[in-house]
């Protein structure tokens, strides 16, 4: 079965210097209203809330192509995240609609919401430590909701079956307690949006409203906490910080937000104990390495603090910051030939990533007009004077891969890449397309399983692995894979075409159908009514597989 997995243009922190755009979406879901025991505006809200979600997914594929980032990547939770904050909504209407049981009745809500290049332009050149501490904590706000979305479906399922009136009454002032759970995260999102406006005072406000609902939400705490920081009530975040660890301890967040609160004190001692175990509950968190070596520069364990450095140049090879710390220990310890090497590195990577980004930005304006040689023409040039810059090297690859169809220079392209920096996932992934267009499966396999590993969230990775293992006869692994790709993406219609094939190879032919069905319900594209009409084939039903075949005709796909 036919496939996409578009190769990205993506990374570096600038874009495009054209004129802004806007980016209209529609999004729409629906939401189940128990009868009198729901307040009917905390449940517009909540279907509101769903359609918003709708329409964030439907700028995903916008916002990773519009995106390039230095030294990491857009996962789905951050694109996410990003169309969140970026996006305005203009419009918003709700239907009502009785269910013949009458039990209660749906509201499906439809946004309409733009997104302007600026505003997503103003948001990818934040501060590398502020978008990584955004997008943990929008994580972490889905996660919450998440857990009282399951919640409240158990309360009304038990409330449904409860066989008193004692019963109904003790179950519906639960369902009214977890309205202020989910009252409590939209006042958490609102103050967040005011802390990312530099509105700390207002934001400080909608966090105390959003402990006020729900005293148990520990992020309200946590961000409460940044907001005193940014107001020097170093004592209140502390004390703030203090709550949201009690609440959660497993999360690093509060443990870093009391080791910055301790640097910006001068007790560096009780900052690197908050570090410490920032590191013990997140090995991979970068920053907090930094910053833990920037503590203990201050206590002049030097050796210690580069150590640390090391580490954090390990996570993240272009980290500036980092550099610049490092060679000042060295420079402490006398070893000045390695503090004059690190300097140097840093200002390169300064000089290399804006001049870079430069001839990035006119490349990918000439690839959005269809001058797909004039891009590649830009970013020769660029590979010549900046033959270590891997986001340079990644487009060209990109150009080569997914508009020149030049498969084997695409791949010479991502070699060098991963050569540069090889926990970078993207390039895994962007070379395993370019493998699977050669019809090298195997070696297709490998590099999504090492993209997978770099990201074990990586939905389009597990997809694409999927499909590899299909076109090997590997339908059992594929069928893992496309699970989990579902899993981690249960709206993508390729998705469902890819475990339709794994189905199809182990001849579960109703499975198969059913999933291309869904794929044509989300996405009612040529490709996949032939898909369908070649299940149809091998189920023996000709008349269906025909109409399949002219349907996918009609639309454009000759097959």
């Amino acid at each position: 079965m036919k496939k996409f997995l578009t190769v990205l243009l993506v990374l570096c922190l600038s874009v495009l210097s054209v004129k802004a755009e806007v980016q209209t979406y529609e999004g729409t879901d629906e939401y189940y209203v128990l009868g009198a025991v729901e307040n009917i505006n905390v449940a517009r809200e909540r279907a509101h809330q769903r359609a918003l979600r709708d329409a964030c997914e439907k700028a995903g594929l916008y916002i990773r192509t519009f995106s390039r980032m230095v030294n990491t990547k857009l996962i789905e939770d951050e694109i996410i995240t990003l169309s969140g904050a970026v996006m305005r909504v203009v419009e918003s209407n709700y239907d009502i609609i009785p269910l013949s049981d009458n039990k209660g009745f749906v509201i499906r809500a439809t946004v309409h919401a733009d997104i302007n290049d600026d505003d997503v332009e103003k948001f990818l050149n934040k501060d590398a430590e502020e978008m990584a501490m955004l997008f943990a904590n929008e994580k972490a706000i889905r996660q919450q909701e998440e857990q009282e979305y399951k919640k409240l479906d158990t309360l009304k399922q038990e409330y449904v079956l409860a066989a008193t009136v004692e019963e109904k009454e003790l179950i519906a002032r639960q369902i009214v307690e977890e309205d202020k759970v989910f009252l409590s995260n939209l006042k958490l999102r609102e103050g967040n949006k005011c802390r990312d406006e530099g509105d700390h005072k207002r934001a400080e406000k909608f966090f105390s409203e959003a402990i006020e609902l729900n005293p148990e939400n520990a992020l309200a705490w946590h961000n409460r906490g940044w907001a005193y920081i940014e107001e020097k009530k170093y004592t209140e975040a502390l004390a703030d910080f203090d709550k949201a660890s009690e609440l959660n301890p497993d999360s690093e967040l509060p443990y870093f937000g009391r080791g910055w609160t301790y640097n910006q004190q001068k007790k560096y001692d009780s900052a690197i104990k908050e570090y410490n175990k920032v590191i013990e509950l997140n090995p991979k968190y970068a920053v907090a390495w930094n910053n833990r070596g920037a503590a203990k520069s201050w206590l002049n364990l030097m050796q210690e603090a580069i150590a640390d450095y090391d580490k954090a140049i390990e996570l993240k090879p272009n980290y500036v910051q980092a550099y610049e710390n490092r060679s000042k220990a060295f420079n402490a310890l006398g070893n000045y030939s390695k503090a004059t090497e690190d300097l140097r590195r840093a200002e390169h990577l300064k000089w290399s990533n804006e001049n870079a980004d430069k001839v990035i930005d006119k490349a990918l304006a000439l690839d959005k007009r269809g001058d797909f040689k004039g891009a590649l023409k830009l970013l020769n040039e660029a590979a010549k004077l900046y033959p270590d810059n891997q986001f340079v090297l990644v487009n060209r690859g990109n150009i080569y891969n997914d508009r020149l169809k030049d498969y084997e220079k695409a791949i010479a392209d991502y070699n060098k890449t991963i050569e540069l920096n090889p926990k970078f996932s993207w390039p895994y992934l962007n070379r395993a397309i370019a493998y699977g267009r050669l019809k090298r499966w195997d070696e297709a396999v490998v590099d999504y399983g090492r993209a997978i590993e770099l990201d074990a969230n990586y939905a389009d990775a597990y997809n694409g692995r999927a499909w590899s293992y299909c076109q090997i006869g590997k339908f059992e692994e594929a069928l893992l894979d496309a699970n989990k790709a579902l899993e981690l993406k249960p709206n993508e219609a390729n998705f469902f075409d890819t475990r339709a094939g794994a189905y199809a190879g182990l001849k579960r032919y109703e499975e198969a159908l059913a999933d291309m069905d869904k794929a044509i319900k989300l996405s009612p594209e040529g490709w996949l009514y032939h898909n369908r009409g070649k299940i149809y084939l091998l189920m023996g039903d000709e008349t269906k597989a025909q109409n399949d075949f002219d349907k996918a005709r009609k639309l454009g796909y000759d097959g």
